[in-house]
């Protein structure tokens, strides 16, 4: 509010005050994910904008912090800075600060009807996003948008293959790739310094061999002795033959970081197993008549999996616990969930999105697809970035990744993950 120089007797105050809403102006103070010119933060911009238009008793004071955000603003919160929303990857906040205590809760929102007031709340959601979101059955996040991680694949190499439709079975896969190889080009591509991009490989087969809760249940046995199960040297020597058939090409242990991707765009390289970002991070470099594919991990024969598991990776806000503004807070949060704010999303920042109404831009079909048809929406690392995190990065996916590029046996890769997950709990 602006201060004036007026003075009013009380009697006017009084009916002022109970003649505008203006006299009650809330500033809702929002640390972000996204960094300041970024596509997402420019709709999320617009998004505050229109929401005080709206509601013109509503301003906002935002802060673009990037992608250690929850961090920034957890040491902000300890020091007693003063914050309202905030937003981060949705697993990390599940490890984090959507935990009950921390944030507002939204369950009764939830059930309450949506902004456009046309259905409940709960509807403006793929249903397998808000499943994936809850901790012990409470919701502390609403996620607003996401990656799936998917095979991703030129549409027209995998035609020459054998495959206008994806195939949905492992020797099936193997099958097409080897007709790329063939056919002169690279199957696959893979960033040799990427750890946490190799690893969907082992969480994908693990998942499909022996089912979803396998690597949890292993992280947590204190012995280490579950990783000597048949279905971890199942998946290994799968991820093997990828190499040794030459369907991964030998110079990609020397890759860096964009390096194979670039690959994909110069219709040297067939498919990139891979979060959704990469059709839309290669937007610029693809030619005019590229037309990207995208397909659900395949099945393994005799496995445990469903092929409509599927990993995604989601940004959510949250509504910090102890904010005097929770009620604005919140229903700015559920206006951005509406059908029109979440078109502004998927069409301007090419991202996928939680409200089902909203079609995804054409590069982006297959994704939107298989959130559509998810029978399980997995989280990274199959729950154990969120559970374990120092695990997660130091054992699981540095061992992994140390096999993966052909530094560690089979043998090897096991000893020591049986060895470094005892270890890990013996210290922790």
């Amino acid at each position: 509010m602006k201060k004036h120089s007026h003075l009013f007797s009380a009697a006017a105050v009084a009916g002022l005050l109970a003649g505008s809403a203006a006299w009650a102006e809330t500033e809702l103070v929002y640390w972000s994910f996204w960094n300041e010119g970024e596509p997402q933060a420019q709709v999320i911009q617009s998004w505050m904008d229109d929401y005080s238009a709206e509601n013109p008793d509503v301003s906002f004071k935002v802060f673009w912090n990037g992608r250690q955000n929850q961090t920034t603003v957890r040491n902000a919160l300890s020091g007693g800075t003063v914050i309202d929303i905030m937003d981060a990857d949705a697993d990390a906040l599940n490890g984090g600060l959507a935990k009950q205590g921390l944030a507002v809760g939204w369950a009764d929102m939830l059930e309450g009807p949506s902004y456009d007031g046309e259905h409940s709340f709960a509807e403006d959601f793929h249903s397998g996003i808000l499943n994936q979101v809850k901790v012990d059955g409470w919701t502390g996040q609403i996620p607003y948008a996401f990656y799936t991680v998917q095979l991703f694949y030129n549409k027209a190499m995998f035609a020459e293959a054998g495959a206008e439709t994806p195939p949905e079975t492992w020797e099936g896969l193997l099958e097409v790739l080897r007709n790329v190889r063939d056919n002169g080009h690279n199957a696959l591509a893979v960033e040799s310094d990427i750890t946490f991009y190799n690893i969907h490989w082992f969480n994908y087969l693990l998942a499909r061999i022996a089912g979803p809760d396998f690597v949890m249940k292993a992280t947590e046995d204190k012995t280490g002795e579950m990783w000597r199960d048949p279905a971890v040297r199942q998946a290994l020597e799968m991820e093997k033959a990828l190499w040794d058939e030459g369907l991964i090409p030998e110079e990609s242990r020397g890759y860096q970081w964009p390096a194979a991707q670039t690959t994909l765009a110069y219709d040297e390289t067939a498919a990139e197993l891979v979060g959704s970002w990469l059709p839309i991070e290669l937007a610029d470099l693809v030619s005019d008549e590229f037309e990207w594919g995208g397909m659900k991990f395949p099945m393994v024969e005799g496995g445990a999996g469903n092929i409509n598991d599927v990993t995604a990776i989601g940004v959510s806000f949250v509504v910090l616990d102890g904010t005097e503004h929770a009620k604005d807070a919140q229903d700015f949060v559920r206006y951005t969930i509406s059908q029109a704010q979440q078109e502004k999303m998927a069409k301007d920042s090419r991202i996928g999105v939680a409200n089902p109404r909203v079609s995804w831009v054409p590069e982006l079909a297959a994704s939107e697809q298989a959130i559509a048809d998810a029978n399980l929406v997995m989280a990274e690392n199959l729950g154990i970035k969120v559970a374990y995190p120092d695990y997660s990065s130091n054992v699981y996916e540095a061992l992994h990744n140390r096999f993966f590029l052909g530094e560690l046996t089979v043998d090897q890769f096991v000893d020591e993950m049986v060895l470094r997950t005892k270890e890990y709990w013996e210290n922790r």
